[in-house]
């Protein structure tokens, strides 16, 4: 028998569920539109597609240089709403210590200009630079050689709202001499708080920043540890 003074405490460690956040199913509740988009907007010559089947989304083309900016351009797909339609998003404001996860494979492990971006109630990017769209959070994510589908973590810390419209990356300077921030103890003004991932309202996917053929087949975003 246990001394009346001994207290025994047991812990019990339950790792919490991912969420998650986009499937490419049929699930009414994670599956979204998604809309192709290439630089030849921006005078580049950049070309990609993307294919939805029953499960996976299949993203693939070509990054080319930009003539004007001698420059490699880019590829995205990004998620649509309709007209009067409200984005639906999971609260992944749990996990603002830990990561975006993804679910993907390639036939292009190589390719080093993948990039994941999602967007978020009051969002705010610091003033100066160029800008052609909404403010997103941005991070690059490579992708393993494998026939498999794997699962791809990339840590919100890893994310900047202060990315340049010129190349993708949020460490380089602008022609016009604006130095974009990443994500730091120096500059957390860039980083996604747990608030943004609360009212997540969009993603894209990438290939920028990087001459070359690319493919990538998605099968899920989640949040998680």
């Amino acid at each position: 028998m246990l001394s009346p003074t001994l207290r025994l405490v047991i812990f019990v460690s339950v790792a919490a569920a991912d969420v998650t956040l986009v499937t490419f199913d049929s699930d009414p509740t994670t599956s979204k539109k998604w809309q192709d988009m290439n630089d030849p907007v921006m005078g580049g010559q950049s070309h990609s597609s993307f294919n939805q089947t029953d499960s996976t989304g299949l993203f693939s083309g070509l990054c080319a240089i930009v003539p004007f900016l001698k420059a490699p351009g880019f590829c995205k797909i990004s998620t649509q709403l309709g007209l009067f339609e409200k984005p639906k998003y999971a609260d992944a404001s749990a996990y603002i210590g830990g990561a975006l996860l993804l679910k993907v494979r390639t036939t292009t492990p190589t390719y080093a200009g993948f990039k994941v971006a999602f967007s978020a109630k009051n969002v705010t990017r610091p003033s100066g630079g160029q800008h052609h769209g909404a403010p997103s959070f941005k991070s690059d994510f490579m992708i393993p050689a494998s026939t498999e589908f794997s699962t791809v973590r990339v840590p919100f810390g890893n994310f900047s709202v202060d990315w340049s419209d010129y190349t993708g990356a949020c460490d380089t300077k602008d022609p016009d001499g604006t130095q974009h921030h990443c994500c730091s103890a120096t500059h957390p003004e860039v980083c996604p708080q747990a608030q943004h991932l609360a009212q997540l309202t969009g993603f894209e996917v990438w290939a920028e920043g990087v001459e070359g053929e690319f493919e990538v087949e998605l099968k899920s975003i989640s949040a998680g540890q």
